[in-house]
């Protein structure tokens, strides 16, 4: 089903007039193709969202914060796989839209706790359908056996790299 679909050389600018031979291997391919179908879903995401005046961003740390109620910023911030300065910028905005909730953390007195209202529950209830859409694409492209392992061997390759990231000495973020 996916050979329909047309290769997109990440060299070729579509200016040239005959294709270019790239030295790109196999690896390297993947990683294009992972960063462009991250792109691509963080657009769509984007743009079904819209409506909500809400990012793809904003959505998930609210779906996350639903499922686990009381983390502090840094946690979320981990879980969303984002830096804390953009995730203080998105809990605010959450917050300010009545999304959100700031308490003290039940186990530490210097940490704040986050909580979805009633109001942002519902929002998610509300946004949750126009999300699931890119899940049922890519179920339809792929089929439930190929994303099972994608999604696999990919969170193997990232633990991987986190791993060769941290033998470096650098932090992730």
């Amino acid at each position: 089903m996916t050979d329909s679909l047309p290769y997109v050389d990440p060299f070729d600018d579509g200016r040239s007039p005959s294709r270019a031979t790239t030295d790109m291997d196999e690896a390297s391919s993947l990683i294009d193709a992972v960063f462009r179908f991250e792109r691509a879903v963080t657009r769509i995401g984007n743009t079904r969202l819209r409506p909500w005046n809400m990012t793809l961003s904003s959505y998930t740390a609210l779906r996350i914060l639903a499922n686990q109620p009381h983390l502090t910023l840094a946690q979320l911030a981990r879980r969303c796989y984002s830096r804390p300065q953009t995730m203080t910028r998105i809990v605010t905005q959450l917050e300010s839209r009545g999304f959100v909730e700031r308490s003290s953390h039940p186990e530490s007195e210097r940490a704040l706790s986050l909580k979805v209202t009633e109001a942002g529950q519902d929002a998610l209830d509300e946004m949750g359908g126009e999300v699931l859409k890119i899940s049922g694409t890519l179920n339809g492209i792929l089929g439930r056996e190929d994303i099972v392992a994608a999604d696999r061997q990919l969170r193997q390759a990232a633990l991987v790299v986190e791993y060769e990231l941290r033998e470096l000495g650098r932090p992730e973020n």
